[in-house]
């Protein structure tokens, strides 16, 4: 049996752990790298999963890495190939999960954007060239953002023909703002600057997945979930624990667990007959536009 090895990041708790814990339960061959910042709380996450199933810790690894390093990330790629080889490539799969939804607009988008793409560049040379797949964990507040902004960042957004270079160009004009991204004609609402991180997500997945045609590189929304991720929302002054914010948001919103939050992902890295190529998937597995809501359960999207 091949081993399908998958580097998922910021996977030592919520939607990054129970990826983990659901490709181990539902594929036997798969070896899992857990890449987080903390060795320690990485080994932590380990023995959370393997409290009563001992044997995964043969199909786990704990990798640290910090995404908005770059030296981190290079270092955290060139562990992996002195320990699996680089030749052929160990990967069959990276899960672009880390991010952060709190701080400074500048920080958000160094981790949500540019640790993607940290990441795919430093091990892109270590994924399977022919079946490799990249999950880029992505959120409903995209098309929030851009459904807001306006027509003519709406029209960058979903351009199929975006470049890195266009997406880098708002990142520097968006950090160097010095007002309210609402004066660029970006939406600023709920989610602020992560909205607009993960529109700017989507719009590098379209770029990197027309780049390398023969791997399968799409982004997907995890849906609303009860994670510590939810309380990065509320203004600091609102001293709202972590547990009370995902109790609230399960029985008030309907938020889902974490594990109900890996089927889109689970479908981007696994399934056989996975169409298309740079797209966004919503909670439910299926394929959704960039820049309009589309309800779980509502048929999928087919347009362009």
């Amino acid at each position: 049996m091949t081993v399908r090895r998958i580097l998922v990041t910021g996977s030592n708790r919520g939607i990054g752990l129970a990826v983990v814990n659901r490709c181990l339960l539902d594929h036997d061959n798969t070896f899992i790298i857990i890449a987080c910042r903390s060795i320690a709380r990485g080994m932590l996450a380990v023995d959370e999963l393997c409290a009563d199933k001992p044997g995964w810790k043969e199909r786990l690894m704990v990798l640290e890495m910090d995404t908005s390093l770059d030296a981190s990330v290079c270092a955290a790629a060139a562990k992996v190939e002195a320990l699996f080889g680089g030749s052929p490539p160990p990967l069959f799969g990276i899960v672009n999960n880390a991010g952060i939804a709190a701080g400074a607009i500048g920080d958000i988008l160094n981790v949500n954007v540019r640790g993607v793409k940290r990441v795919d560049d430093a091990f892109l040379p270590l994924l399977d060239p022919t079946a490799g797949r990249i999950v880029q964990m992505s959120s409903g507040t995209a098309s929030g953002c851009i459904s807001r902004s306006s027509a003519e960042r709406q029209a960058f957004f979903v351009d199929p023909s975006v470049s890195w270079e266009r997406i880098s160009g708002v990142l520097d004009e968006v950090e160097a703002c010095k007002d309210s991204i609402e004066t660029l004609g970006i939406f600023s609402g709920v989610g602020g600057g992560y909205g607009l991180s993960k529109a700017l997500l989507n719009s590098y997945t379209i770029h990197m997945a027309r780049e390398h045609q023969n791997l399968k590189i799409n982004s997907c929304s995890p849906g609303m979930i009860a994670t510590d991720i939810m309380g990065s929302f509320l203004p600091w002054w609102v001293p709202v624990p972590n547990f009370v914010i995902r109790f609230l948001a399960r029985k008030i919103f309907g938020a889902k667990t974490p594990d109900e939050g890996t089927v889109s992902t689970m479908y981007l890295l696994f399934d056989k007959n996975l169409q298309g190529n740079g797209y966004y998937y919503g909670s439910d597995g299926l394929r959704s536009p960039l820049d309009t809501y589309r309800a779980p359960g509502s048929p999928p999207y087919e347009g362009l």
